[in-house]
């Protein structure tokens, strides 16, 4: 499994922190200066990671002050979130899974974290490969096999007590490198619509993640209505 971006390593690693606990709602994180200390990464990689979890709600900016925690929220009992699942079948195509595979890593906060890597098919073509991070000590006594090979992660999540409330997508392009080239059966190099993502149950953080989709195969559409 490839590394992550610099940037969402940060990004994940500070939610995780947040989440552990290490700062509470109205704490202010360390300075840029001493985030960029404590990952090694350049400060622009730092003021992109603080801003999507600003734009996910878990970090406010104080100019002059600082950045920090914002404090808990309150949510409504759900809300319908985008699935791949029920997006293909609705186009109707039969959805699959295909290469899943988890394992436990630290991240450099000391947190432990269940990385997921899944493929997801339609009509047994691939069209995308997530790769999510979840935070282990929520999932304590849950197999990782429940996890990587569930058809729908998010109705998993639910079954557990964590109905996921809210998600923040961050859209961009990326290149197939040969790893994801070879997961999807596409050439290295093809151009890929990449989502980055935060979701969320109630205030808490549950999933980090990255989908990289071969719209060659699948456009996502999303409906915005007034």
């Amino acid at each position: 499994m490839s590394g992550e971006p610099r940037y969402l390593r940060v990004e994940r690693d500070l939610a995780s922190c947040i989440r552990a606990g290490k700062w509470g709602p109205g704490e202010f994180l360390p300075s840029e200066t001493e985030l960029q200390k404590r990952y090694r990464v350049s400060r622009t990689t730092v003021r992109r990671a603080v801003q999507n979890l600003v734009s996910s709600g878990l970090l406010v900016i104080e100019r002059g002050n600082g950045t920090r925690v914002s404090s808990p929220e309150s949510s409504g009992a759900g809300v319908q979130v985008f699935s791949f699942v029920s997006a293909i079948a609705e186009q109707g195509m039969t959805p699959g899974l295909r290469g899943a595979v988890a394992d436990v890593t630290t991240s450099e906060g000391g947190v432990r974290m269940i990385h997921l890597q899944r493929v997801h098919t339609a009509d047994e073509e691939p069209i995308s490969v997530s790769d999510s991070w979840l935070d282990a000590g929520q999932f304590a006594g849950v197999p990782l096999d429940a996890l990587s090979q569930a058809a729908s992660l998010y109705e998993t999540f639910a079954s557990f007590g964590m109905s996921i409330t809210e998600v923040i997508d961050h859209y961009g392009i990326a290149t197939a490198d040969e790893e994801h080239a070879d997961l999807l059966g596409v050439g290295v190099g093809q151009v890929l619509l990449q989502i980055d993502r935060i979701a969320k149950s109630r205030d808490q953080v549950v999933e980090t993640g990255r989908i990289l989709v071969c719209t060659e195969r699948y456009r996502p559409t999303i409906i915005t209505r007034s």
